[in-house]
């Protein structure tokens, strides 16, 4: 799918869910993946998931751009396999703990070695586990990886519902779904198992289409998307790595 890194330079934002659609305020409709109802006998067309989406975002009015592309075809796309994806989660996990917690760097990167992940571990991330002094931006920038370490969790089915894009995921609520610290992760690996591919280009879909609504509202400083932009951010990157948008988690973009 469909740029750059994130580069936050505030504060996380705490994106207001005030915004409503028929009395009820968005961020409360049932999971993501209930939205879209598909015929398991045969594939949705990339058109047909495009359609959805755009007729779901105009009804709780979030804007559209018609000529915005179709992402790929399910008989076209490739989808990481899921130990792959939870080696993923692992790795930016144990980077996010680091960074709380500098002293246990060496310990951590020791385990990480002994677990088989190192050689998994981005040259950007190696750079970040192995720096004696972390920016106050390369600190940003890993603890908004929270939020694509949850989509991750979500494709191997270690989440069951994933919402629209408002509020900022709990640390607890990902460390419950993780193996305990510093343990053997491989009960972790082996019950990894990826949703459908049209769960997850539905997902790649709609946020693909509320990354251009956000970016657009920014543009045009409309305040009536209110979708937390650094969420989006995170989400983009992640199921275009999920997807394949391009091979390796370092050179990951989000064009819209």
């Amino acid at each position: 799918m469909h740029g750059g890194k994130l580069t936050l330079v505030c504060p996380p934002i705490v994106a207001s869910a005030t915004v409503n659609t028929n009395g009820k305020s968005i961020h409360r409709i049932m999971g993501i993946l209930n939205i879209f109802k598909s015929n398991k006998s045969r594939p949705k067309t990339a058109l047909k998931r495009k359609k959805e989406t755009e007729k779901f975002l105009k009804s709780i009015n979030v804007p559209i751009i018609e000529h915005l592309p179709m992402i790929e075809e399910e008989y076209e796309v490739r989808i990481r396999k899921p130990n792959e994806i939870a080696e993923r989660i692992l790795i930016l996990t144990y980077l996010n703990y680091v960074v709380e917690e500098p002293e246990s760097k060496t310990n951590v990167i020791h385990f990480i070695k002994d677990s088989g992940l190192w050689d998994k571990v981005s040259p950007d991330e190696k750079k970040l586990f192995e720096s004696e002094e972390l920016t106050k931006q390369e600190h940003i920038n890993i603890s908004w990886r929270s939020e694509a370490i949850w989509v991750l969790l979500w494709v191997i089915n270690k989440v069951d519902n994933i919402k629209l894009p408002f509020e900022e995921v709990q640390i607890m609520d990902i460390v419950s779904k993780l193996p305990e610290f510093m343990s053997d992760p491989m009960d972790f690996k082996n019950t990894a198992i990826t949703r459908t591919i049209s769960e997850i280009l539905d997902f790649s879909d709609l946020t693909y289409r509320i990354h251009w609504a956000t970016r657009n509202s920014e543009l045009n400083n409309d305040t009536s998307v209110s979708f937390n932009p650094s969420i989006v951010m995170e989400r983009h990157y992640a199921i275009n790595w999920v997807t394949y948008y391009v091979e390796e988690w370092d050179e990951i973009t989000t064009d819209t």
